[in-house]
């Protein structure tokens, strides 16, 4: 009888030992856990945001080829550009760029970013549009709207820099005019687990405008 008592105190002291071991093992373990499942979702989200962001830029861009040289072009597309980006939660957009994409790689010209790589406006080259204008964007548009004039010139409007009407062309036997939408935008980390504030993303599809 003593024996087994013996037996039976020993085998509980082994237990409680051996569960304050696998209790030590988990308290160990499990901050790394953490941070691998957190790292998983952000790399996650973040693939998923950037498929949202080249898929946004295509339907843009697909808005500007169709409406080629209408004065509304640009404010379709950022229009739509805008609704897309809305299921991406903590984007920071730091600018848009409609522009010619008649170079060789399709890049926005040289003349459309500043000495320190931000995007800007350039004569005949490119429209820049920050997220202010963004965000702001009427969600109608009459032909007489003060942001996009239909006066045949884009003078005061926000397109007036590559205006549709004058310096888009739609004529198939002249040559029409390859058209790119550019973004940067600032994502936010999700989890925070990694350094900073976030990560800078950056896409642009050109497509060639469709002939009248």
């Amino acid at each position: 009888m003593r024996l087994a008592r013996l037996l039976r105190t020993r085998s509980q002291a082994r237990a409680r030992g051996e569960r304050g071991v696998a209790m030590l093992e988990m308290a160990i373990v499990a901050p790394f856990l953490a941070h691998i499942v957190a790292g998983i979702m952000e790399f996650g989200t973040m693939w998923r945001d950037d498929l949202t962001l080249s898929s946004s830029t295509r339907a843009a861009a697909r808005v500007v080829s169709n409406l080629g040289d209408d004065h509304l072009a640009d404010y379709e597309a950022l229009l739509t550009l805008k609704s897309a980006l809305a299921s991406i939660d903590g984007l920071d957009v730091e600018g848009v760029l409609i522009y010619d994409a008649s170079a060789a790689d399709g890049a926005p010209h040289p003349s459309c970013f500043d000495g320190s790589g931000d995007p800007q406006t350039s004569v005949g080259r490119c429209n820049y549009f920050t997220e202010a204008q963004l965000t702001a964007l009427p969600a109608t548009c009459s032909p007489s709207c003060a942001e996009f004039p239909d006066n045949g010139t884009c003078l005061g409007g926000w397109s007036e820099a590559f205006c549709p009407s004058d310096d888009r062309e739609t004529d198939q036997a002249v040559g029409t005019t390859n058209v790119g939408v550019w973004i940067r935008v600032q994502r936010d980390y999700v989890t925070g687990i990694f350094p900073g504030d976030g990560v800078t993303m950056t896409d642009r599809t050109i497509m060639k405008v469709e002939p009248r």
